[in-house]
């Protein structure tokens, strides 16, 4: 953010009033979709199927015996749930930065340093895409290698989901009460 606050660096503030507002609705509905009747939400009701992804880790030889359970038809279901995370994992990703945005915005801190909260979902987005790639290729291949390392990044997913939460709702708390603070002044929500 530069000192000029009508023009911050970041394009997250691009994310204001309704641009938020579609955000979180299309994230909303996407979600309901996605665990839901979608692919991820199939997996769920696969009969004795453990969600890698919500296991926060995992040995490679773990992955490999979970990963080798699904028969055809599952295995297709879980490639398919994978590909359908992504869009998932990006529109998290950019509500969270949105939120950091929003919270700048209204608070107007001095230091950039502040600006380095961006890294936070930018890493969950990276770690999340590594995981989803290294399950995909474990599932391909059956290595225990490559399970490994997907146990390794479901780790960090989470060591930078929590964080890129917390962050989150703190700055849209921080944000909201600097805005209410000022009367409404900005009205650049």
């Amino acid at each position: 953010m530069t000192s000029n606050h009508a023009h911050p660096m970041s394009p997250f503030h691009r994310f204001q009033g309704r641009r938020l507002l579609a955000l979180l609705a299309v994230f909303i509905i996407y979600t309901l979709w996605f665990v839901g009747p979608g692919y991820f939400g199939q997996m769920t009701r696969i009969a004795g199927h453990v969600s890698l992804q919500e296991s926060g880790f995992y040995s490679g030889i773990t992955a490999v015996e979970i990963l080798s359970q699904l028969d055809a038809v599952g295995r297709k279901t879980k490639y398919l749930a994978l590909i359908f995370d992504v869009p998932y994992m990006i529109m998290q990703a950019l509500i969270f930065e949105a939120l950091i945005a929003f919270g700048l915005r209204h608070m107007q801190p001095q230091n950039p340093k502040w600006n380095l909260l961006f890294l936070l979902p930018i890493g969950f987005l990276l770690a999340d895409f590594a995981e989803d790639s290294l399950i995909g290729l474990t599932l391909a291949s059956g290595s225990d290698v490559l399970g490994r390392f997907a146990g390794y990044m479901t780790a960090l997913k989470f060591m930078i989901f929590i964080p890129a939460t917390l962050v989150s709702l703190i700055m849209t708390l921080g944000g909201i009460f600097a805005w209410r603070r000022n009367g409404h002044r900005d009205r650049n929500v």
